[in-house]
């Protein structure tokens, strides 16, 4: 019963991820980036809504890159339901214009989601026109040299260069937000390539890469140029964190679903490649065909790297 209590009750119940399985694995570049994320989750912000972005039934054109491919392709979809609230990405059900086929998704757009300013009074940064204006320029001035290359600085932060984050502009905490995002991509990115063999049952298909162009301008800089993001499988199912045992599910199935995330997480765990770290009932979704477990949102995993041996 203990482990159902863990697994299984409403997800309003938590205000930050917890974890099961085994402890934390440390590493330079995953403390760096849980300490930074530590302190940002203390003081973020509701997300913004959005509303004239991403509206339900209208058209979005993207490029993507296949999982086997090394060239983006156009792909013209519709979006058919925005999955809110926003928190760091932008999550949305879209159908393929050619042949109708569902997707979900995922685009790390600074424009919506999270903002944050750490160790600031008001804890949040909107995205505002004066930023939109900021940005761009700021990239030109590091791009000639003129100021210091703020992408290399803030992905350094033990630099004794490191300054004052009370001393940042705005464009400055878009950087650092941005710099997060993309880690967090990458890290996703590279957790579904490992776990390739598992796709399709104990996690959703990753399908593509994919570029979303926000600037009509000459090109500049990925912040400035594109929304990067991927698409994957659209599970159609429920998430874990809605169901109540004793309620919305008996309590005898929902022992035997703890049992059966727990044998998908002892599986993940056996390929030696990936450590999901964010393991909670909302990141945990059911298939509605058999109510079988499927594990989402890598963001947070540890992934091997080439040459790393079982105890690294």
């Amino acid at each position: 019963m203990k482990r159902l209590q863990t697994l299984v009750r409403p997800s309003s119940v938590f205000s930050r991820p917890f974890f099961i399985g085994s402890p934390l694995i440390s590493s330079p570049t995953h403390d760096r980036r849980r300490l930074t994320l530590s302190a940002v989750a203390k003081q973020l912000r509701s997300p913004q809504n959005g509303n004239d972005l991403y509206l339900p039934g209208s058209k979005i054109h993207l490029q993507f890159q296949e999982q086997d491919s090394t060239t983006f392709r156009p792909l013209v979809a519709k979006i058919v339901k925005r999955l809110e609230p926003f928190t760091s990405s932008v999550v949305l059900l879209i159908q393929q214009v050619s042949n109708n086929k569902q997707f979900i998704l995922k685009l790390n757009d600074g424009r919506l989601g999270h903002h944050h300013r750490l160790n600031m009074e008001d804890g949040e940064l909107p995205w505002t026109p004066a930023l939109e204006e900021h940005l761009p320029a700021a990239v030109r001035n590091i791009q000639l040299g003129t100021i210091t290359n703020w992408f290399e600085l803030v992905d350094g932060w033990k630099n004794p260069a490191y300054p004052r984050t009370r001393d940042w502009e705005d464009w400055m905490w878009e950087t650092e937000t941005w710099t997060l995002r993309m880690e967090e991509h990458q890290i996703e990115v590279d957790a579904y390539r490992l776990l390739r063999r598992l796709q399709g049952r104990l996690i959703p298909r990753f399908y593509s890469l994919v570029h979303l162009p926000i600037s009509s301008s000459q090109p500049l800089h990925p912040i400035t140029d594109y929304v990067s993001g991927t698409v994957i499988e659209y599970i159609q199912g429920v998430s874990m964190g809605s169901l109540k045992p004793g309620v919305d599910i008996p309590r005898p199935e929902a022992e035997a679903l703890a049992d059966r995330v727990m044998d998908a997480v002892r599986t993940i765990k056996a390929e030696k490649c990936v450590m999901h770290n964010d393991i909670h009932i909302d990141n945990i979704l059911l298939r509605d065909s058999d109510r079988s477990p499927v594990l989402i949102d890598f963001a947070w995993s540890l992934t091997r790297k080439p040459g790393m041996n079982d105890q690294e």
